[in-house]
């Protein structure tokens, strides 16, 4: 090791107020400035980077960091507990580096500022993460029926059943079967939404927005001309309630693994979450209003059920 125990213990508390003060600046940022890729994406933010590509890339580290380290790195003992932290945190992420990019469908190419940023964050929270799950934390082997791990654990499991719920719902209304030119009424909680026609030539990609299919309309459209991108809105699963639902779900699954861990490590993890998708959230709600305005369904709320 090139750090003695208690020096990479510093450099891991002071790596989570990094993480805390970048969390703030995040914050503030995003309120003054759109989201930097998807529907948002800008050659004035970089090289532009496919979707697969990006998504693949920036994620990984928070793969093969964690598995680097636990393979090859100093342990103290390690408790059940300890295995089904880092199995959590792998498994969320194995889905968002590995699992993700291959599901997207038509998704805009990432800014390389954006991208470079996520990669860092990944890099470095991999690292703070699983070195302080393998080295440093010490739970009591009764600790795992403790209030605070079974919430955690319920509150995770279901934020991420919500995230790729989303995801899933988001990525259906690019389908064939949701393409066309008339309003399609949504008759369940399992429709997956509306289609309007919205002559606005963008693209969107990623968790959380709204997401455009481009298509042709004969009765609207004369041949070989484009008929634009058509903006809808989704429905089922916790969009009944927000407009971000896979947003709300990460959140949830984040603050979830904040309380089972019981950790600065965590819950700086699940501070920086929340600064980056509440403000993003927000943005898309207000897209979602100005681009459907009465049909946009008001008893919705941006990421927070009934709050926010």
């Amino acid at each position: 090791m090139l750090m003695d125990a208690e020096s990479e213990r510093n450099f891991l508390d002071f790596s989570c107020y990094v993480i805390i003060a970048a969390a703030v600046a995040v914050y503030i940022t995003l309120h003054f400035l759109p989201s930097a890729y998807g529907r948002y994406a800008s050659r004035a933010f970089g090289i532009l980077i496919p979707a697969r590509i990006a998504w693949f890339l920036q994620d990984l580290p928070a793969v093969i960091i964690p598995l680097y380290i636990f393979f090859n790195c100093e342990h103290t003992q390690l408790h059940l507990i300890n295995y089904i932290l880092l199995g959590l945190f792998l498994a969320s992420y194995i889905q968002r580096a590995l699992v993700y990019p291959i599901l997207i469908k038509g998704g805009k190419p990432m800014p390389s500022i954006p991208f470079l940023g996520a990669l860092a964050y990944n890099c470095l929270n991999g690292y703070v993460q699983s070195r302080y799950l393998t080295r440093f934390a010490y739970y009591v082997p009764m600790e795992i029926i403790s209030v605070h791990f079974l919430a955690g654990l319920v509150m995770f499991v279901l934020g991420i059943g919500i995230n790729w719920q989303s995801d899933a719902i988001l990525r259906g209304l690019r389908s064939p079967l949701s393409r066309g030119s008339v309003e399609v009424e949504a008759t369940s909680a399992n429709s997956i939404g509306r289609v309007f026609d919205q002559d606005l030539g963008v693209d969107g990609a990623g968790p959380g927005g709204p997401m455009p299919t481009n298509h042709t309309s004969a009765s609207r459209t004369p041949v070989g001309q484009s008929a634009g991108a058509g903006y809808k809105i989704p429905y089922g699963g916790m969009f009944e309630f927000v407009s971000c639902a896979n947003f709300f779900g990460e959140i949830v699954e984040w603050w979830g693994f904040a309380m089972a861990s019981w950790s600065l490590p965590a819950l700086t993890h699940a501070i920086f979450t929340t600064a980056n998708l509440v403000p993003r959230a927000l943005q898309h709600h207000q897209d979602y209003l100005n681009k459907f305005r009465e049909d946009y369904p008001q008893n919705r709320a941006a990421v927070i059920p009934f709050v926010l």
